[in-house]
């Protein structure tokens, strides 16, 4: 292994890789060209541990990521487990890498570099800055942290050092995670991590030891708290903010959690939710430790060193000895910080800034980024090879006993039909499905992630306990089909039919419902966070405890349907016919009520905290008893509109807003 003095400098690398032909075996990096900035000077990325550049063949580009720094011994070993196992466990917000441990040749000499798919994206703390004002993008980023940290737990990954720098937001708003040094997989289990994250998110006794599927934990709150915070306190933002280096927490707070003016401001927040998960980012501060630490914050107020706790009968020579000793201590600690203060630091230079390899890195706005910057298009795996198959065929090897049809073609004529027939458990993930009659059908338990099953006829058939995670079942007919508790995650059913189908405790995450038809559909329950409804046709649905957070309800029909209880934070709702909708307790935080109907609705005792609502059609007959959290100015434009009397109570609307008051 070369030694530490002669390992290439940053200069060393950027000449290197000028000449992509020379400087690579790969074969694809060795087409590539290096990107330049319109000066002709190359492009590069400036972190900790290593400097990154971009090179692009034709419509494809990747990061070269080149250490600064001798790896340690297990590095190639760490990686190559760390790429097998999300190979094996694709999620969209992580990247394929490789590592090439004779990757870049430099004066002679063969260095190691990582290899990744490039990502266009902005760095979490740049995208809150841009949207600060926007308390409904702030909310739904929240959420989308939310399920990240349960997509990472479900398959036992933990990223290791979840900071601003390290969490991505692409074009179309979704989240993407670099810089894996620090990443847990379970292959990992028992050894030491590389490194211990950024410790303005880290919890302050993190020690080396710490390194388990639970990593993220205490940073995915402290993200969490601080979005939340942010959504209605924007200007903790200019009080607590320091570019490139925190969100509005800095490690001090969560070594004094009960003396950080942050957790002050945000413990007055007049929001349930986030006053709790305060006080559980507080409790995590504390941790096991806290018992002790007020034992010894305690003993320490009780003895403060001065001449008068000295022995009266000490000698004025010892007095003087103990004088020397206390200026030997605090000079030697004033020397160490001026060490730690004047020591050179890693400076990371801006997305998009050009670097000129000739001149020292500098930047006005330093990000640290060990990773390059992740892309809008998410890394699509190559497409595997279907393997065609008809209808008899299929029915005849399931009855024979086989489960796995994965990734199969099944393109029936008009005489196959499977209607009815049992294929419970069945397998047939990343299979296209078309032209076959499916009424009835029994898909319970089946596996049907990625298929690909458009324009078929559903009707009836039970698809409970099913994964249909990433499928495109758009134009199919599933009108009384039995969803219950089906993974529907990201799944495309655009103007899919699914009258009086059966959706309760679904996972709807993400998924694309735009135009579809669910009149009469039972969803209580469902998780329809970021779910797109835009132009759907609710009328008469059961949506009752269900969660739409941050969905998209623009132009839907709700007419009569059931929303009592339901999760509306920052749910878009403009032009949304709400006629005679049930919102009875239904959470409206920070949602957006524009050009909607809501005569006859029931909206008692629902929650309108931070809601926004302007030029409302109608609210004749619509009941507002007890309502919670209803901004003063909206009141009075409520009653402004409002007229007629209640249904079922036969009070005036105007008098359940209290407009007398």
């Amino acid at each position: 292994m070369t030694d530490i003095q002669t390992w290439p400098l940053n200069i060393d690398f950027t000449i290197a890789v000028q000449n992509p032909q020379l400087c690579f075996v790969d074969p694809e990096l060795k087409q590539a060209t290096t990107s330049k900035n319109s000066r002709g000077r190359v492009l590069l990325w400036s972190g900790n541990f290593a400097t990154v550049y971009k090179l692009t063949k034709g419509n494809r580009s990747w990061a070269v990521r080149c250490f600064t720094r001798i790896p340690q011994s297990d590095v190639q070993q760490r990686y190559m487990l760390i790429s097998e196992y999300l190979g094996q466990h694709r999620l969209p917000y992580l990247v394929d890498f490789e590592y090439i441990a004779q990757g870049i040749l430099v004066k002679g000499e063969w260095y190691p570099i990582l290899k990744m798919d490039w990502v266009d994206g902005v760095e979490l703390d740049r995208y809150i800055g841009e949207y600060l004002d926007d308390s409904q993008v702030l909310l739904r980023l929240e959420r989308q942290l939310q399920q990240l940290q349960k997509d990472l737990q479900q398959v036992g990954i933990a990223h290791g050092d979840l900071q601003h720098g390290n969490i991505m937001v692409d074009d179309q708003g979704e989240l993407k995670l670099v810089d894996y040094d620090g990443m847990y997989v379970p292959a990992l289990k028992g050894t030491p991590p590389q490194e211990v994250g950024h410790p303005n998110y880290q919890p302050p006794k993190r020690s080396p030891k710490d390194f388990s599927d639970r990593l993220d934990e205490f940073s995915f709150a402290v993200i969490s708290l601080s979005l939340r915070a942010l959504a209605t306190e924007p200007h903790l933002w200019k009080t607590f903010h320091e570019d490139n280096k925190n969100l509005i927490f800095r490690q001090n707070d969560f070594e004094e959690p009960d003396a950080s003016p942050v957790f002050q401001a945000i413990a007055n927040i007049p929001d349930d939710a986030t006053r709790e998960l305060c006080d559980r980012l507080i409790r995590s501060c504390h941790g096991k430790e806290y018992k002790d630490k007020s034992a010894i914050k305690e003993s320490k107020s009780r003895f403060v060193f001065t001449p008068k706790n000295l022995p009266s009968n000490l000698p004025k020579n010892s007095l003087l000895w103990f004088g020397v000793i206390l200026l030997a201590i605090f000079g030697g600690c004033f020397w160490l910080f001026r060490k730690n203060q004047l020591q050179p630091q890693s400076i990371a230079t801006p997305v998009n800034s050009p670097i000129n390899s000739s001149t020292p890195i500098t930047s006005p706005t330093p990000t640290v980024l060990s990773t390059p910057i992740v892309s809008q298009n998410p890394i699509v795996a190559p497409t595997p090879k279907l393997t065609p198959i008809n209808a008899a065929s299929l029915s005849a090897k399931y009855a024979e006993g086989q489960r796995d049809f994965r990734c199969v073609q099944l393109i029936g004529t008009q005489a196959d039909r499977l209607q009815g027939q049992d294929f419970h458990n069945i397998n047939l993930s990343g299979s296209v499905i078309e032209h076959i009659d499916l009424r009835q059908v029994i898909f319970k338990n089946a596996n049907l992630n990625g298929a690909t099953i458009v324009k078929v006829d559903l009707r009836g058939a039970d698809l409970s306990n099913s994964s249909l995670v990433d499928a495109n079942l758009s134009l199919s007919n599933l009108s009384e089909a039995n969803l219950t508790q089906a993974d529907l995650l990201r799944v495309n059913l655009f103007q899919t039919k699914l009258g009086s189908a059966i959706l309760q405790k679904a996972e709807l995450m993400k998924t694309n419902l735009s135009e579809a038809d669910l009149n009469s559909a039972n969803l209580n329950g469902a998780n329809l966070v970021l779910a797109n409804l835009r132009k759907a046709n609710l009328v008469k649905a059961n949506l009752r405890e269900s969660n739409l957070s941050a969905a998209n309800l623009s132009d839907a029909i709700l007419d009569g349907a059931d929303l009592s209880l339901a999760d509306l934070q920052s749910a878009e709702m403009h032009l949304t016919n709400l006629s005679n909708v049930n919102l009875s307790s239904a959470n409206l935080t920070a949602a957006r009520l524009i050009l909607i109907e809501l005569a006859g609705a029931n909206l008692t005792g629902a929650n309108f905290r931070n809601a926004i609502v302007e030029n409302i059609g109608s609210i004749e007959a619509a009941d507002f008893t007890n309502v919670v959290n209803l901004a003063p100015n909206i009141r009075k434009y409520f009653c402004s509109l409002a007229s007629g009397n209640v249904t079922d109570s036969g009070n005036p609307t105007k008098s359940t807003l209290n407009c007398d008051l």
